[in-house]
């Protein structure tokens, strides 16, 4: 079976600091957990997977095509959608339009919509698609509610929708969790756990929130200073001692 994802040797450096060095990592279906102290280059990874930045050195597959160099819209065509940190919506525009801009690409929907060129039967087909997807994340209620409007939780599933409605074969988040109470990371998780289920797709999730790493991730890759430190189960990763020095500290395994 061919690799969802396949990064060989990636290195990126910016004014001579080296944010990964000689990076190898290839997953598996469902969910990898990608963890790590903050400025290991787990963003970094991610924006070049994504095609946000091009490495110094190395290659990146998707799905067995070569797609190193490539730009952010091409390698979104080709099956792989994301998510930000900080949610990167369309504040003026409603939640279920920032939803459908996932399906043309943000540029080239936008520019539609704001100039009325998009016809109507296109929209009714992408506004029907969208709405199901919010439906999944009990977000159907807000559909047309400005997206600049809504809790910052609800924002970051909003985003989810909107990397999930292309149905992407590889799908990245960054950190979904952070300032996410409980009920927002279960209105979040357990969608997502049933999307995963029913849909051919790999996610390869950014995250700090252990207990959400631990209960959604078979697979965990550890980061520290550009490369990759321990592989492995969360127990496996979370009791390797150089995962304890790099990233949770003693107390953690004192407490484990």
């Amino acid at each position: 079976m061919t690799s969802p994802l396949s990064a060989e040797n990636i290195s990126v450096s910016f004014g001579g600091n080296h944010v990964l060095s000689g990076l190898d990592l290839q997953i598996n279906r469902r969910f990898t957990g990608l963890i790590g102290p903050n400025g290991a280059g787990k963003t970094t990874l991610f924006n070049v997977i994504s095609g946000y930045v091009t490495p110094s050195a190395g290659s990146v597959e998707i799905l067995g095509s070569d797609v190193t160099g490539l730009g952010q819209v091409e390698i979104a065509r080709l099956g792989v959608g994301r998510t930000f940190q900080t949610p990167k919506l369309i504040g003026d525009l409603s939640v279920v339009e920032n939803v459908m801009i996932g399906l043309d690409g943000r540029t080239s929907l936008l520019a539609q919509l704001s100039e009325g060129l998009i016809s109507r039967s296109s929209a009714r087909v992408k506004r029907a698609r969208a709405i199901e997807v919010l439906e999944k994340f009990a977000l159907a209620g807000v559909a047309e509610e400005e997206a600049g409007s809504l809790p910052l939780g609800s924002q970051k599933i909003v985003e989810v929708c909107r990397a999930l409605v292309t149905e992407p074969a590889l799908l990245l988040l960054d950190e979904p969790a952070a300032g996410l109470g409980r009920d927002d990371v279960e209105q979040l998780v357990e969608p997502l756990r049933d999307w995963v289920a029913a849909h051919d797709v790999s996610v390869v999730i950014i995250e700090h929130d252990l207990e959400l790493v631990n209960n959604l991730c078979e697979d965990v890759a550890v980061l520290h200073l550009g490369t990759i430190i321990s592989r492995g189960t969360p127990a496996e990763c979370m009791s390797d001692p150089q995962v304890v020095e790099a990233y949770l500290g003693a107390g953690f395994a004192q407490r484990s």
